[in-house]
């Protein structure tokens, strides 16, 4: 779908680091056609780093969630609270969901365009932990202090936990992520 707000259809001073492990999805694919973008939790005012390993900020904010819209949810048959399986064209992760009328679609073209919104303050370590949200994000960086710069991108999520790969899918290998069946 091409930005009708600029004529420049993507940051031309981003770095994007190409290789077989960083994969992205190309414009308007139809595998991926939820829009995410990731934000910061007012509960965990710091990084996740931080935050995840102070036990009051925790306590305030102690799960890994997704937030999405009730018109998403009820298309997926998503449940508030459900586990749900998110997948982009680099990575799955698991959270809870949080269905929630703060997040609309979009009408883009005449047509309903979803966004879901992902907290990136959650990690393998500290005193809560949780999926992280940048291992869906591609690499690509601020040209000047190589800074993250992938905080929007496209997915998909379905209802149900994250079946757990013991091992990274193949470069050039089918899309693994929507055929995975939820863990008992």
């Amino acid at each position: 779908m091409k930005n009708r707000l600029y004529a420049v259809q993507s940051d031309p001073a981003t770095h994007l680091y190409r290789h077989k492990l960083n994969r992205y999805a190309k414009p308007a694919d139809p595998k991926y056609p939820i829009v995410a973008t990731t934000f910061r939790l007012t509960e965990h005012y710091l990084s996740g780093a931080m935050s995840r390993h102070n036990s009051w900020l925790s306590e305030l904010q102690p799960e890994m969630f997704i937030e999405m819209s009730p018109l998403l949810a009820e298309e997926k048959g998503i449940a508030n609270g459900d586990w749900i399986t998110v997948w982009s064209a680099r990575a799955a992760i698991e959270a809870r969901a949080l269905v929630t009328p703060r997040i609309q679609p979009l009408r883009l073209d005449g047509r309903i365009v979803h966004q879901i919104g992902i907290p990136f303050h959650w990690g393998y370590a500290g005193q809560v932990v949780g999926a992280v949200a940048n291992d869906l994000t591609s690499l690509l960086t601020d040209p000047n202090v190589s800074m993250h710069e992938a905080k929007a991108f496209t997915c998909n999520l379905r209802r149900g936990r994250h079946a757990r790969v013991t091992r990274p899918p193949r470069p050039n290998a089918p899309e693994p992520w929507p055929e995975h069946q939820p863990m008992p």
